[in-house]
């Protein structure tokens, strides 16, 4: 925290040391978000009541420099934790920028997001999040430098390094360009001080449908096992297709040789973050979604996930109505099950939320 403050004091004093060139901006929501969670064959129920507080800052205070913020508060009560109260506050972003020509340098807590599928990212080094977190549409960021070289308006080429909370190094170069409608791109680096990381992804539209994958194969630094057990290849392939009437078909495939069961279990894939070599507790992972727009201010989702080899599926549904031009209600469902075969018990798991949410 304490060089993050220091990066705003340098901010204050830059700016006043330039002339200003716009003025700054101010951003948020807040939330109110009741939780209820049934889990079974105990039969236990919990409650949790969350309200929410989002605030982004942005000013551009001179011609080639501009400070961006990004902060969480909230307050949680009720028996789902291991606290009836809880008051929690966080700075998730908070970075300077520098931008002259065909170059861009930040350095602070950004994300940095290089993922190019929508359930599972692969490519996500510095960032990964879960799908079933829906409560947190900015996703974590990470305390990182980033450098940025333009080529076209289409061709970039990226260096990004950052340290984690074990002062691990992950750092790597990414090249991005485009070729008959596709974007692809390419990176390899250092991945949390472990591993040797080369991958590669591809986005684009074929006729209307949206196809896009991610793959990256991690390699420890040491000598791999006998028995190859170091090697890890996460990789993940997506199609959504949207027709006519507005009907938004979705599907992802996950193979990931690193996941890992016994250890996580069902609500470990609400622990965040992930990482980039565990995306999921199941090798072989597939995803379908289909979501609908009833009416123009009420839109309707149906999800599916089948944990392939440990006999685990997730169910999800939910609708979003805009009451008003910036108020949102949204009801929520997640239902988890699995069976005994993997170690995580014939268990079952409802969670249903109901939230309203007022922007600004």
């Amino acid at each position: 925290m304490k060089r993050f403050l220091m990066l705003l004091c340098l901010a204050l004093i830059a700016g006043s040391m330039a002339a200003q060139t716009g003025k700054p901006e101010l951003s948020g929501y807040v939330s109110d978000m009741v939780s209820v969670v049934a889990q079974r064959p105990s039969a236990t129920w919990a409650w949790e009541n969350l309200l929410h507080n989002r605030l982004n800052f942005g000013w551009q205070f001179a011609a080639n420099w501009r400070m961006d913020a990004g902060m969480r508060n909230r307050y949680i009560a009720g028996n789902l934790g291991d606290k009836e109260h809880e008051l929690h506050a966080t700075f998730d972003r908070l970075y300077l920028t520098f931008e002259q020509g065909p170059w861009n340098l930040q350095l602070g807590r950004q994300r940095v997001n290089w993922g190019q599928t929508l359930v599972w990212n692969p490519n996500d080094l510095f960032n990964t999040y879960s799908f079933f977190d829906f409560d947190y549409v900015e996703r974590p960021g990470s305390d990182a430098f980033r450098a940025t070289r333009y080529h076209s308006p289409t061709a970039s080429t990226e260096l990004a390094a950052s340290l984690n909370a074990s002062h691990r190094v992950t750092a790597a170069l990414l090249h991005r360009w485009n070729r008959n409608n596709f974007d692809y791109q390419v990176m390899g680096g250092l991945y949390a001080g472990s591993d040797i990381v080369a991958a590669g992804a591809w986005s684009g539209d074929f006729r209307g449908l949206n196809f896009r994958g991610e793959v990256s194969l991690f390699h420890p630094t040491d000598s791999l096992p006998a028995d190859g057990s170091g090697f890890v290849i996460a990789a993940s392939v997506g199609m959504d297709y949207m027709f006519p009437n507005s009907l938004m078909l979705q599907a992802e495939a996950l193979y990931n040789n690193g996941g890992n069961a016994s250890s996580a279990g069902l609500m470990g894939l609400y622990e965040a973050p992930l990482s980039a070599k565990h995306l999921s507790i199941s090798d072989w992972n597939m995803f379908m979604q289909a979501s609908y727009p009833l009416t123009p201010r009420l839109n309707a989702s149906l999800s599916a996930l089948y944990f392939a080899g440990i006999q685990a599926f997730y169910a999800g549904c939910s609708l979003d109505c805009s009451v008003a031009g910036d108020l949102d209600l949204s009801f929520i469902a997640q239902y988890f099950a699995a069976s005994d075969i993997a170690g995580l018990g014939n268990m079952q798991i409802l969670l249903a939320f109901a939230r309203l949410k007022y922007s600004f």
